[in-house]
């Protein structure tokens, strides 16, 4: 049974990953009641497919070349903030979450 919910931010993963009771890694995904939460998935989409855009990944090269100015910032913060809120009101106390994700890039 899933008992954590760590949110972080990982090049091209989904920000939420599952540890069951033993703190092991189960794997990155929405826990399976909320599977198929379109609402859940998409603002955590956006949130990593704006971080994703940070790095350059090419068949040369792979590289992070951070947050390119103080307004993509503001918006991944803004969407980070929308995200979060919405895991919680979804999550109701059923799981800890941990959230690891900050907007200092």
């Amino acid at each position: 049974m899933i008992k954590k919910l760590r949110l972080m931010l990982e090049y091209n993963t989904y920000c939420i990953w599952l540890y069951d009771e033993n703190d092991e890694i189960i794997g990155n995904d929405n826990p399976p009641e909320w599977d198929n939460d379109d609402e859940l998935t998409a603002a955590f989409m956006a949130v990593s497919d704006l971080y994703d855009s940070f790095f350059i990944d090419t068949p040369k090269e792979f590289s992070y070349v951070g947050c390119p100015n103080e307004e993509t910032r503001h918006k991944l913060c803004s969407l980070i903030t929308r995200a979060v809120e919405l895991l919680i009101h979804k999550n109701a106390g059923k799981y800890v979450i941990q959230n690891d994700i900050c907007c200092n890039f």
